[in-house]
């Protein structure tokens, strides 16, 4: 019951100032949504497609299994019969070899040489097979860091999301504590003009107001070092003013499961351990294509080759005729002269391409290469490659024991982070009560400032605690279920 016409009055204009606050919130908050409505509006599953899409470790890790995926394919090339062609051609000038008459020339000629030659190896010690079967284990374990690339931003995508979220609803919880805290003050102003209340608790509110400030200045300053995280993970600048939707964190918000025995052997399953497998897997074919070089190579090798020249001649004949050979026959005391045939001949050029198809030749061969001493160059490898599967194995072991660590670690942290959500949530609540008890006895003078502060700052941390300890939880159980997902 108001006592006074003077405590009236006083009601009656902190009234109207609550209202105009009131109308003045109000009109902020449609302006926000607004300019909300102008920006760009971000999903949480959007921004996980946008990370997949343009992260650099992302797309890395794609590039490197390209890359890995050409070596396979030039590795199962090896295989394959080696086919080259060549064909040379050229122009010699003064005393040379004529290739056809095997005699010496002393004039310009045009030479070239064409063939195509083949080479199979049929054996080279199982060095080939082994090679294949590195880098299609190496291939694999690409696919794998991809896939692991992928789980990794989606894990960093989603605590940067949360992050946001989190920050909003600092931002708002430091707009809601400011604005209590200023109502507080509008009320002691009034009084203090009556002369109703003491110049000190007007200068501890107004002390108590610029802490809110504060809190808002950090809140938002949270919000946008969040954003800015979010556009490099996306490798986009995002817009100032962009938004992004809420998560429904009270049906998120459900006891963790008691039983821990379905991620028994869940980091199996995780893409890197795999990787660290595959890579063992590969060093040990790596050893053994190393010891294929000790052994000997049989080929078998082909050639079809022809040649031409300039200087290669033909003689046509393009008659005959009687010709006396000067020597005589006694035909009964006669001398009878003797007469012979002699073909007359043309010298002409041979064709290219008749000298292409008379040149043709062939060839077929095997080859054996014994290795007897190379500087111990291939002991060196089979040594070499021996040395890197035991890192690689030692490698696998660590892998796999990390990430039993973090998936032990991640459920550690889940039970504890929902253990401290319902204690927060509690503390919460309490505080709440104790600060709604403290505003009604300090409105009424029967609080000093020092203890009205004190309650709204327990309310105040509290509500803030319980913001972050939601979206922790909520971040360590969907990472729990990223990692299911990859099983």
């Amino acid at each position: 019951m108001l006592r006074t016409d003077q405590e009236l009055l006083i009601y009656q204009m902190e009234e109207l100032k609550t209202k105009h606050t009131i109308w003045l919130w109000m009109l902020l908050t449609v302006q926000l949504s607004l300019q909300a409505q102008e920006a760009q509006h971000y999903t949480l599953q959007q921004c996980l497609d946008l990370a997949m899409a343009q992260n650099q470790a992302v797309l890395n890790a794609g590039y490197q299994q390209q890359s890995n995926d050409a070596s396979l394919q030039q590795a199962r090339a090896t295989a394959l019969p080696s086919v080259s062609g060549y064909a040379n051609q050229g122009i010699s000038t003064g005393k040379s070899i004529n290739p056809y008459t095997n005699t010496f020339i002393n004039q310009e000629v045009g030479t070239g040489q064409y063939g195509v030659n083949a080479s199979f190896t049929l054996f080279s010690g199982l060095s080939t097979i082994n090679t294949i079967r590195q880098n299609a284990l190496a291939y694999k374990a690409a696919k794998m860091d991809y896939e692991q690339a992928k789980i990794d931003i989606s894990i960093q995508v989603l605590l940067a999301y949360l992050q946001i979220l989190n920050s909003e609803e600092q931002v708002k919880q430091a707009l809601s504590q400011m604005a209590a805290t200023q109502a507080q003050l509008d009320r002691l102003s009034t009084l203090q003009k009556n002369e109703a209340v003491s110049p000190s608790v007007l200068y501890d509110t107004r002390g108590q107001l610029a802490n809110d400030q504060l809190s808002l200045i950090n809140a938002r300053g949270a919000l946008v070092t969040a954003k800015l995280g979010m556009g490099q993970l996306l490798n986009m600048t995002l817009p100032a003013a962009a938004t992004f939707e809420k998560i429904d964190t009270a049906s998120e918000l459900q006891a963790p499961a008691t039983e821990s025995s379905s991620n028994d052997g869940l980091f199996l399953a995780l893409p890197s351990v795999k990787a660290s497998s595959l890579r063992a897997a590969g060093t040990l074919k790596r050893v053994h294509a190393a010891r294929g070089s000790l052994f000997p190579v049989l080929s078998l090798n082909g050639s079809l080759a022809s040649n031409y020249s300039s200087a290669a001649l033909s003689q046509r004949r393009i008659g005959s005729s009687d010709e006396a050979t000067g020597a005589y026959v006694n035909s009964g005391g006669n001398l009878l002269p003797v007469y012979e045939s002699r073909s007359a001949y043309q010298t002409e050029k041979i064709g290219f391409s008749d000298q292409v198809r008379n040149n043709f030749n062939t060839y077929v061969g095997l080859s054996l290469q014994i290795p007897l001493f190379n500087g111990l160059r291939n002991k060196t490898q089979v040594e070499q490659a021996k040395v890197a599967h035991g890192q690689a194995a030692v490698q696998e072991k660590s892998t796999a024991v990390r990430y039993a660590s973090l998936i032990a670690q991640l459920m550690n942290d889940l039970n504890n982070a929902y253990e401290r959500y319902t204690v927060i949530l509690r503390q919460a609540a309490d505080y709440e009560a104790s600060f709604k008890i403290a505003t009604i006895k300090f409105e009424k003078g029967a609080l000093t400032t020092f203890e009205y502060t004190t309650a709204k700052n327990n309310f105040d941390k509290a509500s803030a605690n319980l913001i972050s300890v939601r979206y922790d939880y909520l971040f360590r159980g969907k990472v729990l279920e990223l990692y299911q997902k990859a099983r």
